[in-house]
């Protein structure tokens, strides 16, 4: 029920200071100088007389003594009597550094009723307000980083009202460890031993991920206040867009591939799929989603020869609006830009494909022929079958990534004996080891990936892998493999790597269809400045690509002025990006660029903590309290009785000291008296 806790713990190693009166009492002791006179017998009576007196004397000074270095040593650790019962009946409590987060991660924008879970998080905030006074102290967070940047500083609580009105809903959160790691932080700067943290939120699951990493280090106690109603929510999203080339299409239009998900355990029927493109709604669809699937939707995308397309697919659900769109922008007109590095002839399957992809306009070059100029008007860079590796292209070829464009390497027979190669590859932790030289199949195809989305295993049916490298590449994702689970296309960021070479003797995968479709979505994804599709996760910063007066829109409307000098040498970058949807880069109100923004979709499963995983939770701290939405007022503030005791030892101690001091004092006087009549009586 009640604990005692010290802030200096330490000092109570000085308690072992309270044996020294006991040291003192037993060996230094004061022994009356020894006079023969004639008569003894007045004096032993007196000293009959006051033996018990003085020994009891004695007794509570050294008990007196004790209890004063005690209680001294007791005040400079600094104790702390605290409980953790609720506040029933108390009006007030003792000074309080408390810590708000209130969780504005989009899932908090559902709507309940009249209003959405935030402003009920909101309301609840002011709530607990009420609940302080003016000698706590409160810092309000949330789960927006930009956010927390700007208000990480306690106020009086009283002053706070304004900071919570002004909590939006943020696309770009991070998870709940990294706010509590932050705000246990800022309480250990804190002189008031009462610190208490308040999470209001949903409880959705997604939001405690990667939690149990911090367990650890949380010292103070963190109460979990919910603020919504229903347990089970019914939510619809887009997941993703991707625009399908006009190789894959049977009219030879583009097309925008959709995916709808159902998050809900409820079927829900005539939900309306919108494709807008240029702000202009070009065609709607008309689905169904069982509980919990997911469904694929196309729509075609006529090409008029515009510089670019920007756009969205756009569901109809009101009660979550904020994952309903997928925003995305391409520029169908744009060709790849694609150098190839070899000394060696490429084969005419693969310089044919190289030619539909960039309408010819692909170059071979050698080792020493890479320059400046060639790298920065190139977006990939194909290595094919190099069999020395110079100090001129390992240069060039960290550079190539560094400026963020892509490599695509494609291995020869004698890759292993290439030293320098194997060398630079060491710093990915890739490495070709044995070459495997039995027939396979095609057993595997990344369905997630927009090179490999499109295909199917069906598709590479009639590949056969004659030969290829075992590769050893642990960070990369594999694309396809084959039927023993070997890498046959690996990548990581925007460096693509093959362990077949494209020549007859390694494969037949050069003379089936899907090969140049596999290398136009190759070229499409990497040999462009970005990928086919342009969209970004939110919070990535942005690269301004344009010199001069520039303004760039943000999806709320509001304009951001920008001058970037024509001689400018690095490109800047633009950082405000916490908001899905399309950011203009304009120049004399002409468009220039458009940066096309979404959430995390992990965000649009609204499922819960259920019993279970919060008493795990609860299992592996105690420091964390999940609370009820009825009661929770009663059970927060459970430091209200947290006070520090040392000033009432300090008393305590001028108190015995005072003691100490009569005892000794009348001590003194007695054994004068004594002294005197002994004196008299001989």
């Amino acid at each position: 029920m009640f604990n005692l806790s010290f802030l200096n713990s330490i000092i109570l190693f000085g308690l072992v200071a309270g044996i020294i009166p006991v040291l003192i009492h037993l060996f230094v002791k004061h022994h009356p100088k020894v006079v023969y006179f004639s008569s003894l017998r007045f004096l032993k009576q007196i000293q009959k007389n006051q033996a018990r007196i003085i020994k009891l004397r004695q007794i509570l000074l050294l008990i007196t003594r004790i209890l004063i270095i005690i209680f001294l040593i007791l005040a400079l650790s600094r104790p702390v009597l605290k409980t953790l019962l609720p506040s029933i009946g108390w009006q007030t409590h003792a000074p309080t550094v408390v810590v708000m987060i209130i969780d504005n991660s989009f899932s908090m924008n559902y709507l309940e009723g009249k209003n959405t879970i935030l402003d009920n998080a909101k309301e609840t905030a002011k709530d607990i307000i009420h609940l302080l006074n003016d000698k706590d102290k409160l810092m309000v967070l949330t789960l927006n980083k930009n956010y927390n940047s700007q208000n990480s500083y306690f106020s009086i609580p009283s002053k706070v009202n304004t900071k919570i009105n002004k909590i939006s809903i943020s696309d770009n959160t991070q998870k709940l460890k990294s706010v509590l790691l932050e705000a246990e932080e800022k309480l250990a700067h804190q002189d008031i031993i009462n610190k208490e943290i308040y999470f209001i939120t949903d409880n959705q699951k997604y939001t405690w991920d990667k939690f149990t990493e911090i367990t650890g280090n949380i010292k103070t106690n963190i109460f979990i206040i919910p603020v919504n109603k229903n347990k089970a929510k019914i939510n619809l999203s887009t997941t993703s867009a991707m625009y399908i080339p006009r190789l894959l299409s049977r009219t030879n239009q583009p097309e925008i591939k959709a995916t709808i998900k159902n998050y809900s355990q409820n079927k829900n029927k005539n939900i309306i799929v919108s494709l807008i493109l240029n702000d202009i709604t070009r065609e709607e669809k008309v689905i169904s989603l069982n509980p919990y699937q997911s469904k694929q939707i196309s729509f075609e995308c006529p090409i008029k020869g515009e510089k670019f397309y920007y756009g969205e697919v756009k569901l109809k659900d009101e009660m979550l609006p904020d994952d309903n769109s997928f925003y995305f922008n391409f520029s169908p007109d744009e060709l790849p830009k694609i150098i190839v590095i070899s000394n060696v002839d490429i084969p005419f399957q693969f310089s044919s494909a190289l030619d539909i992809i960039t309408n010819n306009n692909w170059q071979k070059i050698s080792q020493n022929e890479i320059n400046d100029d060639i790298v920065i008007n190139n977006h990939l860079f194909i290595f094919y079958r190099l069999k020395n590796f110079s100090q001129k292209l390992e240069f060039f070829a960290d550079n190539i990534r560094k400026k963020g464009k892509s490599i695509f390497l494609i291995p020869g027979i004698d890759i292993q004996d290439n030293i320098p190669l194997q060398t630079w590859l060491r710093k990915d932790r890739i490495s070709f080891n044995n070459l495997d030289n039995q027939n396979s199949k095609i057993g595997f195809i990344n369905k997630i990936h927009p090179i490999t989305n499109i295909f199917s295993e069906e598709m590479f049916r009639k590949t056969t892998i004659k030969r290829m490298w075992d590769i050893s590449a642990n960070d990369f994702t594999i694309l396809i493999a084959n039927n023993n689970n070997s890498p046959i296309f690996v990548i990581k960021d925007r460096f693509i790597i093959s362990t077949i070479d494209f020549t007859e003797d390694w494969s037949n995968i050069v003379y089936q269809p899907c090969f140049p479709v596999l290398l136009y979505n190759i070229g499409e994804y990497l040999g462009k400045e970005n990928s086919r599709l342009y969209n970004y996760p939110v919070g990535t910063s942005l690269t301004l690509d344009s010199t001069g007066e520039l303004e760039l829109l943000l999806p709320n409307g509001e304009n951001i002025p920008i001058s970037i000098p024509a001689n400018s040498v690095r490109k800047q970058t633009f950082t405000q990006t916490d908001q899905q949807g399309h950011y203009f880069l304009k120049k004399n109100d002409v468009v220039q660029t458009v940066y096309s923004l979404n959430s995390s979709r992990e965000e649009s499963n609204l499922a819960q903590l259920s019993e279970k995983e919060i008493k795990a939770i609860n299992n592996l701290t105690t420091n964390i309290h999940f609370l009820s939405i009825n009661n929770w007022k009663s059970q927060i503030l459970t430091s209200r009785y947290g006070y520090e005791l040392w000033k009432t030892f300090l008393w305590i101690v001028l108190g015995l000291l005072i003691i100490e001091m009569v005892l000794a004092y009348s001590g003194k006087r007695v054994f004068r008296r004594n002294k005197e009549i002994g004196e008299i009586r001989r």
